[in-house]
């Protein structure tokens, strides 16, 4: 699945349950989201199996088809999977979503299907919930404060004509990276419903950085980035030297080995992780917009949240030595810790220095 797959869940148990006191029998009903394929995928679990806890069972005499689509809901409508088994009220309600989950992931690994458990009860033998789960996002959705509503207008007034031109052109880079970047904006959107859209997000995030420069390469990259009008450039080619290190390290296209490991590190590493994403997509907004008439950046404030908590990037250093500070090697890579910046001619500028660890 997903490198930052470890999600938390809104977890709710019926008071009377609690003081039930040992296991209750019953079922999982687990909701999945109503993709193209999932009336079939789950139509055949329910033609030849009853699943059961801690194996399917196959059954001995097959449902027809017709009568197992007649119990699925209509197109476009979540799907509910059945799982019969027992709910320990004395065991942890975390550990026994985790086997409900890794039992549907792997039914998703059998039948070659993502069958991706958002929300989840348990349903006593006589209908009552004991409890509830539902997976909380990472992600949430960007918000339009009214200075970024007057950007917006600004933008509209002054680089519609800029946008549109590209667009319509034939051939320019610029197309690539705008295509890439509202691409990785659509998947964060989805990330509420969908869990790995976040991994996906940021490599459509890097492409585009990599389509606005013209190359993959860090150095030519950052020197590319020297060379266009940006304010602040040093401190964009040093949020470059992250992300690309960052990429290296947890998205799986690097040297590095260990990147998957983040999938289940707890909760407060993934969400370092994942807040990286909005790094990413600074810069790419960053490139984007200092080629326009206007050369104003707007990128909507956006926020990550874990529990209570949540962090939004704004394109400062100050903010990658804290809250978006990432352990991409620099511990014990000189070359990942020197971070080169460059003038618009070329030549070395004043060199950074990444922390080994967050500034508190």
């Amino acid at each position: 699945m997903s490198s930052l797959s470890y999600r938390e869940w809104d977890i709710f148990i019926n008071e009377r349950a609690k003081t039930s006191g040992g296991a209750i029998t019953g079922r999982y009903q687990c909701v999945v989201p109503a993709f193209l394929m999932s009336r079939q995928t789950i139509g055949f679990l329910a033609e030849g199996f009853e699943l059961r806890y801690p194996r399917p069972l196959r059954l001995e005499r097959q449902i027809r088809p017709d009568i197992a689509e007649a119990g699925l809901p209509a197109n476009g409508q979540d799907f509910v999977i059945d799982i019969w088994g027992q709910f320990d009220v004395g065991r942890s309600a975390r550990e026994q979503i985790d086997d409900v989950l890794s039992y549907v992931g792997t039914l998703s690994v059998c039948t070659d299907f993502p069958l991706d458990v958002k929300a989840m009860q348990f349903v006593d033998q006589w209908g009552t919930a004991v409890f509830h789960a539902s997976r909380r996002p990472i992600g949430r959705g960007v918000g339009f404060e009214i200075e970024e509503r007057g950007a917006a207008s600004g933008k509209i007034n002054e680089d519609f004509e800029y946008f549109r031109g590209v667009l319509g052109a034939v051939g320019s880079k610029q197309k690539v990276a705008i295509r890439h970047y509202l691409t990785g904006m659509t998947l964060l959107a989805l990330e509420d419903h969908t869990p790995g859209l976040i991994d996906a997000a940021y490599m459509q995030f890097y492409q585009a950085i990599e389509a606005s420069t013209g190359d993959h390469r860090l150095e030519v990259v950052q020197k590319e980035i020297a060379k266009k009008p940006l304010k602040n450039s040093r401190d964009v080619q040093i949020i470059c030297h992250q992300v690309f290190n960052v990429r290296h390290k947890y998205f799986g296209h690097g040297s590095e080995t260990d990147f998957h490991e983040i999938a289940d590190a707890g909760p407060e590493q993934a969400f370092r992780v994942a807040k990286q994403c909005l790094v990413a997509r600074w810069l790419c907004r960053a490139l984007i917009d200092c080629e326009t008439s206007s050369r104003n950046i707007l990128a909507r404030e956006m926020r990550f949240y874990l529990g209570d908590h949540s962090d939004a990037f704004h394109g400062s250093i100050h903010e990658l030595e804290g809250a978006f500070w990432a352990d991409f090697g620099q511990g014990g890579d000189p070359k990942k810790k020197a971070c080169k910046t460059y003038d618009a001619e070329g030549a070395a500028a004043e060199p950074y220095t990444f922390r080994e660890a967050p500034q508190a």
